[in-house]
Parts: structure tokens; C-alpha cells; sequence
């Protein structure tokens, strides 16, 4: 049986390189984006008939609302379907009392009701396939305070605890779907170099994330997207709520 797979935030970094990754094991992707950006249309001509994009803007409610079904089309029937929750924005980098309320809102739209709509979407159109999974990327940001993260650490703690009510929930179901939060550690991806970017009176931690890059200790998209699906593909997935994919043995 054909397996299937539902990727948000695809045209770049981590999402372009999950639905590499995901093509390469033989899934059928559909994959949500804004634009289709340099990768998507090179991995669509290197596996024709088995990526499918589909632009959508998730911080727009409407598009949140018509996401899961649009991808749906797409993809055929089979045992096991994934739902990724991959986009996401960092901006803005600033501390409260300096934000710019339309980044913000816009922010919260696309880091948390976003995956809620399409979790809620996901759950209600899929009860055919077997195996169902959902991975909500998140950050360590959701639980470690960092000044000037307030908007993307809120967006991220409130998408880890969204997390553990489907968990909650699921485990009361007669056909459950696996769930997990996860926290993929530090990816060179352009949200990164979006970072290093931020005026340093609103982000203390500047030096940090720019010493991470200079040190080489960013992990790749690639790599950051191996660890993930192999962990979403294993029989421990959905275990626990909210993991680290570096606490991992």
C-alpha cells in the first residue's frame, strides 16, 4: 500500500529537505508552501507523478481552512498517512514593548493556529488510513526564555502543549493517531540566518547563535530531516508529548 505524506512550510531548509528525504523512501508528498522556490520543481522533475505543490499562504485563516483537503487531492489512499507541521516564522526579534503587532499576529497565525487548524483538519478527513501520524516541529525556544523571543517561544510552548491534548485525546480514541511535538536542535536554515540578523539591544543572545554558525555547529537541513523522519517512521514515536530529538539515544 502506498505511503503518504502532508509537509507545510516545503519550498526551503528543513521543509524542502524533509520532502527529499521523504521522496527518496518512497512516500507520495504533497507540499504546502507559498512559492515553490528553487527545490520543489527540481524534486517534482526527479520523481514525477509523486510530489504535488500546492501553494498556500498557512498564516492566512482561510488557506489554513482548505489545506488539508486541497493536499488531499493529491495523494492516494494507502496504510499510512503523515501530517508535518514544518512552517513557521521567527520575526519578530524584538522585546515586548518593540513589537510590530502585525509581525506578531501574523507570527501566531502561522507558528500555532496554523497547525492547529490542519490538525483538526487532518483528523477529521483521514479516518481511512491505518496509520496516521502528526509531527509538529517546534523549538527549545518553547520552554527556555530567550529576550526577544517572546512571540516565537509563546507560538512554539503553545504548539508543544496543543501537543499533548491530542496525545490526551488520541489515547482515548479507537484508532489512534500517533502525535509528538518536536524539538529538531539548531538547523542552518535561513529562519537561522533571519537570527543572526537581529538588532542586538533586542536580542541579548546575538552572540551566541552567531558563534554557532561560526563554529560549524549547526546541524544541515538534511541531517535535521533524517533524524526526524527516522524518528516519526519508528515504533516510539508518539510515546512522549514533547521530545528533543537530541535527547534521543
Amino acid at each position: 500500500m502506498p505511503s503518504a505524506a502532508i509537509v507545510t512550510g516545503a519550498s526551503r531548509g528543513l521543509g524542502l529537505a524533509l520532502c527529499a528525504d521523504l521522496l527518496a523512501r518512497g512516500y507520495a508528498v504533497a507540499a504546502l508552501a507559498r512559492t515553490q522556490g528553487e527545490g520543489l520543481p527540481k524534486l517534482a522533475e526527479s520523481h514525477p507523478g509523486q510530489l504535488h505543490w500546492f501553494s498556500a499562504d498557512l498564516s492566512d485563516p482561510a488557506q489554513q481552512d482548505s489545506a488539508i483537503e486541497l493536499a488531499l487531492t493529491s495523494l492516494p489512499q494507502g496504510d499510512r498517512l503523515l501530517l508535518i507541521n514544518n512552517a513557521g516564522v521567527v520575526w519578530p526579534v524584538a522585546q515586548a514593548g518593540h513589537y510590530d503587532d502585525n509581525a506578531l499576529r501574523h507570527a501566531l497565525s502561522l507558528n500555532l493556529m496554523a497547525p492547529m487548524v490542519l490538525c483538526n483538519r487532518f483528523l477529521a478527513a483521514t479516518g481511512a488510513w491505518n496509520d496516521r501520524r502528526i509531527l509538529n516541529v517546534s523549538s527549545g525556544a518553547a520552554v527556555k526564555a530567550y529576550a526577544g523571543w517572546g512571540v516565537y517561544g509563546s507560538g512554539k510552548a503553545g504548539l508543544d502543549h496543543f501537543s499533548r491534548h491530542l496525545v490526551v485525546e488520541q489515547a482515548a480514541s479507537a484508532k489512534p493517531v500517533r502525535v509528538a511535538a518536536v524539538y529538531p536542535g539548531v538547523v542552518d536554515t535561513d529562519m537561522q540566518a533571519e537570527v543572526r540578523h537581529a538588532a542586538p539591544e533586542q536580542f541579548p543572545d546575538l552572540p551566541r547563535f552567531l558563534a554557532l554558525k561560526q563554529e560549524g555547529a549547526l546541524d544541515t537541513p538534511e541531517a535535521a530531516a533524517g533524524k526526524l523522519l527516522d524518528y516519526l517512521l519508528s515504533d516510539r514515536f508518539g510515546e512522549q508529548a514533547v521530545v528533543d530529538i537530541r535527547a534521543l539515544p
